[in-house]
């Protein structure tokens, strides 16, 4: 019955080792096969070839099999739209070593713990399964909270919830394995008690795993609904653009009346009037021609518009800008990043009492942009280093959106309040 135990710790160890092995490369990698069949035979094999190769008692040849296991399954079942396939497979090579790592390290802290507690369990085999799988826990807690997320190519920040739900679990399973050493202790090993160790470890791997997912799911939904604002945003501006030409066709159609009766006022030597009729056309074209702030023809149709949206506002608008060359920046990138910072600021500066203002000042260092806005403000609430919308449920979904695109330019972001006054300082390379 030892020897069966033995042969089945062997297997669920490698059992364990091979789902995080696949979890990680089908969340890295594309399937080079479209059949699922072909995945859960590929990870049967893996497994019953090495709890072969444990049988023979060789370290050795068992990290060679599991070289070959690892390297054969990247190489075969998985491939990269740019491929690299020598990189995709020293990946997953350099993710069993980490693993063979923190099981290392697992079976160290669990030795330490039993001899600082002057723990001795005579029965080797029933020592062998608390090794098994206490090394297992330490290493689906590592791989879930660190090194997954260290190898993942789009990182989402985990929050201080899941984290909380990590702990939790982990304590959880470290208590019940200490009652399973005190049964152990007090002679009362049982097959059961390694049965029950085994659950607790596939217990946390598939909850940390649909934590993870839950995570995942959560970071793309905030993902579409940055586009969703973006697409909105590029929406509005259109409808404004729209209106606009809508009404620069208005005063086009109307020109030869507007020019016959300048002329008339101009022929009955009414000069006064036709300079007051000539300055209100001038009035009502005004707003229809952009001022050049920047010479970015998109940033510049954009900081007209808020303009004149801001002076109906009372909000005072100024703007300095040095010679910069903005065009490296693709146009969608240049509403994203400037509309949402923008609209932020006359939010912000029109719920103010007095002293309505916003400022933007954009330079150039080196090869960087540098810009920063200030705009007057009440009181910022703040979570994790950024200001917490007062939109409500769903809304303030802006600095997404913001951080997404400055991400392309290898860009920086710094939010920061000082008294009444609100700065923002942008960094583009």
């Amino acid at each position: 019955m030892d020897r069966i135990l033995l042969i089945m710790c062997s297997g669920f160890s490698c059992f364990i080792i091979t789902e995080i092995l696949f979890q990680f490369m089908n969340g890295r990698y594309e399937k080079s096969r479209q059949k699922k069949y072909v995945y859960f035979f590929a990870k049967m094999i893996v497994i019953l070839s090495i709890v072969f190769v444990n049988l023979l008692n060789n370290s050795v040849l068992n990290l060679a099999a599991w070289c070959i296991a690892v390297g054969l399954s990247a190489f075969f079942l998985y491939f990269e739209y740019v491929d690299r396939t020598l990189k995709r497979v020293l990946e997953c090579e350099a993710l069993a070593l980490c693993m063979c790592v923190c099981e290392s390290l697992g079976v160290i802290l669990l030795q330490w713990m039993l001899q600082l507690l002057n723990i001795k369990i005579t029965n080797t085999v029933m020592l062998h399964c608390l090794e098994v799988t206490f090394s297992k826990i330490i290493l689906i807690f590592l791989y879930y909270m660190f090194i997954n997320r260290l190898m993942k190519r789009k990182y989402s920040s985990p929050s201080n919830t899941q984290y909380v739900i990590y702990i939790i679990m982990l304590v959880y399973s470290l208590v019940n394995m200490v009652i399973i050493v005190e049964y152990f202790v007090q002679g009362q090993e049982s097959y059961l008690c390694a049965v029950n160790m085994g659950c607790i470890v596939l217990a946390d791997l598939y909850l940390l795993y649909y934590v993870k997912v839950a995570d995942e799911k959560n970071y793309y939904e905030n993902q579409v609904k940055a586009l969703e604002q973006q697409a909105n945003i590029q929406y509005e501006y259109y409808l404004q653009q729209t209106r606009k030409y809508e009404k620069t066709v208005q005063i086009l159609h109307d020109v030869k009346k507007h020019m016959k009766a300048i002329e008339d006022l101009f022929m009955t030597e009414q000069r006064q009037k036709a300079k007051e009729y000539t300055n209100e056309i001038g009035d009502m074209l005004k707003p229809l021609i952009p001022v050049e702030y920047t010479g970015n023809p998109i940033l510049d149709i954009l900081l007209t518009d808020k303009q004149v949206f801001m002076k109906d506002k009372n909000i005072l608008f100024d703007i300095k800008t040095d010679n910069v060359n903005l065009d490296f920046i693709a146009p969608i990138d240049i509403t994203t990043i400037f509309g949402n910072l923008l609209d932020n600021a006359i939010e912000a500066a029109e719920k103010v009492d007095d002293d309505k203002y916003v400022f933007i000042k954009i330079t150039s260092y080196h090869q960087m942009i540098v810009v920063k806005m200030e705009n007057s403000c009440d009181e910022v609430k703040w979570k994790n280093s950024y200001p917490v919308s007062q939109k409500g449920k769903g809304r303030g979904i802006g600095i997404l959106n913001v951080l997404s695109s400055i991400e392309k330019y290898d860009g920086n972001i710094k939010l920061k309040q000082e008294g009444k006054r609100f700065i923002v300082e942008l960094f583009l390379n």
